[in-house]
């Protein structure tokens, strides 16, 4: 996931960035300005006095003035200055840098030389300033820009830390504010209330629920109790009494942890649950979903495996689930469910699961077709809610023959 920087670095940012364009620009600015002042003041002075102080050098006046022209002729040129074509010049030593102007004169040749030495080192020392001052100005920003950040985030962590905190009363300031912080504001608030009374609304619906299903599991209970010691001296009915009053039994606990996962899943209590028992327990439930059908359920558990944290009828709903789902949707072939050390699989050799839904298998959706056999729509999304709930992982992968194979991957105890 690509991580993007805060809103105070942003607002640092943008006083940066903003400091070194006016910088650049105005250093830019300062060091053309230089060297036209250079082209104004040097070449162009050199120019415009040149003949007058070829003719000063022609009368015997020479100016030995100090940072003043000097006139040689041919004779008292360098080598270097010989070779230089007429015009202007510019000559950098190591000590030394010179303006010079090469003139022809009734058949001479003269040189109008011009140190600028001194021109340089000031040149260096304004070009040290300007870029100090780009540095000072990019430090300047930089705090100004930390400074301008506190001020203008101040708000909104208080806001954030009053949305986290659940302190966020109708008679806040934050709610109150002309600016944005207040919009923004009076937004969280209307969600979070409008999120409350939905949740209220839910936990009322979901205790109507739990008690509207137990009565009638409490009932059907109590029946096949009844119904078991009647069918006293009858084994063949008394054991489908028996499966009867199991299932009640199951389906009640399975109600009452699951209507709590719903409500207020960090409230579950957690104990050390063998896992390898209620696989087995489960297997054997669903067992007669295969009867009729060429199909093999087979359990096998490892050596190792360990209990995990967690409520024995989640635990029997997420396994239960998958052992199901395999044994209703496998007309010929195998149900394998393995027990290891940290997962429990579930493969089959039914008709798999098309690509085009493996993506979204767990999600919620209304029952409709999944391959060549109806799906239930509601069976995988609830073994997703709870491996989450209990840390877990769930992995749909494609079996060895064909079919599905569902990984649900445990923690250590």
């Amino acid at each position: 996931m690509r991580h993007s920087p805060s809103l105070r670095l942003r607002i640092v940012g943008a006083y940066v960035l903003l400091a070194l364009f006016v910088g650049a620009c105005f250093s830019a600015i300062g060091f053309e300005a230089l060297d036209r002042i250079e082209n104004a003041l040097v070449d162009h002075r050199l120019k415009e006095a040149a003949d007058r102080l070829i003719d000063d050098h022609l009368g015997g006046i020479d100016h030995q003035l100090p940072g003043y022209p000097s006139v040689l002729n041919a004779s008292e040129m360098s080598s270097v200055l010989r070779a230089l074509p007429p015009g202007l010049h510019e000559l950098r030593y190591t000590h030394q840098h010179v303006h010079v102007l090469i003139r022809d004169r009734g058949g001479q040749r003269f040189a109008v030389i011009e140190d600028e030495s001194e021109f340089e080192v000031i040149q260096g020392h304004v070009s040290i300033a300007l870029a100090a001052a780009f540095v000072l100005c990019v430090v300047l920003a930089l705090v100004s820009g930390f400074i301008t950040a506190s001020k203008v985030i101040a708000p909104v962590t208080r806001l954030a830390e009053a949305v986290t905190g659940g302190s966020l009363r109708p008679d806040s300031p934050l709610l109150h504010a002309d600016d944005e912080v207040g919009l923004l504001g009076r937004a969280f608030f209307d969600s979070t209330e409008t999120l409350k009374r939905f949740l209220e609304r839910e936990q009322l619906f979901t205790g109507d629920v739990s008690h509207e299903l137990r009565t009638p599991l409490t009932v059907i209970l109590g029946a096949a109790e009844v119904l078991q010691v009647r069918l006293a001296g009858q084994p063949e009915l008394q054991d489908i009494a028996e499966r009867i009053r199991r299932a009640a039994a199951e389906a009640s606990g399975r109600l009452g942890a699951l209507l709590l996962l719903a409500r207020a899943p960090e409230t579950l209590h957690a104990p050390l649950t063998e896992v390898a028992g209620i696989v087995q327990a489960e297997a054997e439930r669903y067992r007669p979903l295969l009867q009729g059908k060429p199909v093999e359920l087979a359990v096998s558990v490892a050596a190792g495996c360990v209990s995990v944290p967690a409520r024995p009828e989640l635990v029997a709903t997420a396994v239960g689930n998958l052992i199901r789902n395999a044994c209703q949707f496998t007309e010929r072939g195998q149900v394998l469910v393995r027990v290891e050390p940290c997962s429990v699989v579930i493969e089959d050799t039914g008709p798999g699961i098309p690509p085009e839904i493996a993506a979204r298998v767990f999600e919620r959706r209304e029952p409709g077709p999944v391959g060549s056999v109806q799906g239930t729509g509601l069976g995988l999304t609830i073994v997703r809610r709870v491996a989450e709930h209990l840390g877990w992982k769930v992995e749909l992968l494609r079996g060895a023959e064909g079919g599905s194979r569902f990984v649900l991957h445990l923690p250590a105890a």
